[in-house]
């Protein structure tokens, strides 16, 4: 079937969809399954080339995409261990985790804060960074991902160090802005949580 061009003019990547608009004139949806493997996500303006068939749903969608000038994954090289970027380094993110987690054990330990204080920072640090690691492996393999609600309600709730931990080394949610705007935020609330307790600005006993 001969291949059509046109441009990819809506992208959800936490769904895995969007629609392309062909130049000639038509609308088509397109799954990230039938996407080629690139190294990068799909965007809205890319220029893409495709051809025309049924999906999962049997309705018309663009089908065997390839997107202009993106680099593919060398899934061969990878296999054969070629060189890796090399790891990401502390960085702002694993600074600011750090002190959120010094802050909840400096609490506990001048007796402003239970002794659970610090190991549920730790334990839901760590529940952060798999929930991160889960998402970044399902993007890889173009499956269903964690909703971005769910990793900041996580990270609400706790996790904000992991989140930061994850972030950082994995590279993953570092690039949308509105994405790391709410990461700021959450980390900003604990750190200010946890230095008006050690303060003694409040306690937990007048919490409850």
């Amino acid at each position: 079937m001969a291949r059509q061009s046109g441009e990819l003019v809506q992208w959800n990547d936490e769904r895995g969809f969007g629609f392309i608009a062909g130049d000639d004139g038509g609308r088509h949806f397109v799954h990230i399954s039938d996407i080629g493997r690139i190294a990068t996500r799909p965007r809205a303006g890319d220029r893409v080339s495709f051809t025309l068939g049924r999906g999962a749903d049997g309705r018309a969608a663009a089908k065997e995409v390839k997107i202009a000038g993106a680099n593919p994954i060398n899934v061969g090289a990878r296999r054969r261990g070629a060189a890796m970027p090399a790891a990401p380094q502390i960085g702002v993110r694993g600074l600011t985790a750090g002190i959120i987690v010094l802050l909840a054990l400096a609490d506990y330990l001048i007796g402003r804060a239970p002794v659970w204080l610090p190991f549920a920072y730790l334990v839901l640090g760590v529940t952060s960074i798999a929930v991160y690691w889960f998402d970044k492996r399902a993007a890889e393999a173009d499956r269903w991902r964690v909703t971005e609600k769910s990793l900041h309600l996580i990270d609400a709730v706790g996790g904000i160090a992991g989140g930061l931990v994850a972030q950082q080394l994995l590279r993953h949610k570092t690039s949308k802005q509105s994405f790391v705007a709410v990461t700021v935020l959450i980390a900003l609330a604990h750190l200010a949580a946890l230095a008006s307790l050690g303060l003694g600005w409040w306690s937990f006993a007048q919490a409850s």
